[in-house]
């Protein structure tokens, strides 16, 4: 089968990280796979690709907004399109998704599009929502990372809908609590509004009050680094709340001691999956979507109302004095673990996609590999 998977960029990012997975998935089982992507950092894809699979970055890019940005998006796609002939395409995010689909308008192959966030809540002209909803109906199948984000699709495209999470493996977390040298409380995530870090800090001003010791990291960058440097300052954290910028995956969580995620909204969320698969407790907002899925509250985290900041700050202050109940969520990850499995996830990928292939009359398994010893043997 020949597979062209289309992203937004090649740089970091829970999607790119996905289709690299499966990328490299599909090539090692004996696909030909391509994957075309607007964007290119200038040292190259943040995530590796195996040296059989084909890059198709955009030409030129122009990733500024403004007249004309998308149009040559879309040349791009459909170029690649037209050069790569693939048996099936797989295409990632909004934006992108549409802009497929309009590629795609009067061609036969099967399209597998699969939508990474909230698109009712996410920033962005409300034309791609409404355009993804419109188009969608002539995607093959349509991927989403919940059930809830499953139940909020028009009717006409639940039909269409499949649950597959992010694969996510666990990362080394520490034995214990630090208790002697205080309460390690992380949140990762961009500076921006969607991260819900400005409540968090409002939140951490009644922590620091109650809980002696308690320290906040906030692992990420963005454009709200300023004002929310300026609010930490006005509330008197400097002391005791630090933002030391990106990390590498997973270092985040090496001497945590709880996670405390304030996101807006989410698709899905690869921080919290990150630390309920490794054993890290959570508390976090009730966000749609993400959290509720994997958080069982009480157990292995503590789910709070949406944007409460009140409740948010409880949670975290009854949890800082909660040792016995910090350390029995730390041994319940066993659930999560099983759900996210990255291998079990590849699997529910390539069941996808086969079946796209299969409804184009494309062999798929062991048909296909027959296929191609039988085309070789006639070339030779």
């Amino acid at each position: 089968m020949r597979l062209l998977l289309i992203q937004g960029g090649f740089g970091a990012g829970g999607a790119e990280k996905n289709v690299a997975a499966i990328a490299a998935d599909r090539a090692r089982q004996g696909d030909e796979v391509h994957v075309a992507g607007l964007t290119m950092p200038e040292s190259g894809p943040f995530f590796s690709y195996p040296d059989t699979v084909t890059l198709h970055p955009i030409i030129n890019p122009d990733t500024a907004p403004g007249y004309g940005a998308q149009h040559k998006r879309l040349l791009h796609i459909r170029r690649t399109i037209k050069k790569v002939r693939p048996d099936v395409i797989v295409s990632f995010l909004t934006k992108v998704n549409v802009l497929t689909l309009i590629a795609t308008i009067g061609q036969r192959v099967p399209v597998v599009i699969s939508e990474r966030n909230n698109p009712r809540v996410q920033g962005g002209h409300p034309l791609w929502y409404h355009g993804q909803n419109w188009l969608g109906r002539h995607a093959t199948a349509i991927t989403v990372l919940t059930e809830r984000a499953s139940e909020d699709m028009p009717k006409a495209l639940q039909r269409k809908a499949v649950v597959i999470p992010n694969g996510c493996s666990p990362y080394p977390v520490s034995a214990a609590s630090n208790t002697e040298d205080g309460i390690n409380l992380v949140a990762v995530g961009r500076l921006d509004r969607q991260k819900g870090f400005d409540m968090l800090l409002q939140a951490m001003a009644k922590v620091h009050d109650k809980v002696q010791g308690a320290h906040l990291t906030i692992w990420g960058e963005g454009p709200e680094r300023a004002s929310l440097e300026a609010q930490r300052e006005e509330l008197g954290l400097t002391d005791c709340v630090t933002m030391p910028g990106n990390c590498p995956p997973g270092t985040w969580m090496s001497d945590a001691d709880m996670l405390v995620f304030s996101s807006r909204y989410e698709g899905f969320s690869n921080v919290v999956a990150e630390a309920t698969v490794s054993g890290l407790p959570v508390v976090s907002f009730d966000c749609p979507y993400g959290p509720r899925e994997m958080i069982r509250d009480g157990d292995n985290g503590i789910l709070v109302p949406l944007e409460d900041m009140d409740a948010l700050a409880a949670s975290v202050i009854s949890l800082c004095h909660d040792d016995a109940l910090r350390g029995q969520m730390r041994l319940r990850s066993k659930q999560c673990r099983e759900w996210l499995d990255p291998t079990r996830v590849l699997q529910q990928w390539s069941e996808v996609i086969d079946r796209a292939a299969l409804s184009a009359n494309i062999p798929v398994g062991r048909k296909a590999q027959l296929g191609k010893a039988a085309s070789n043997s006639s070339i030779l």
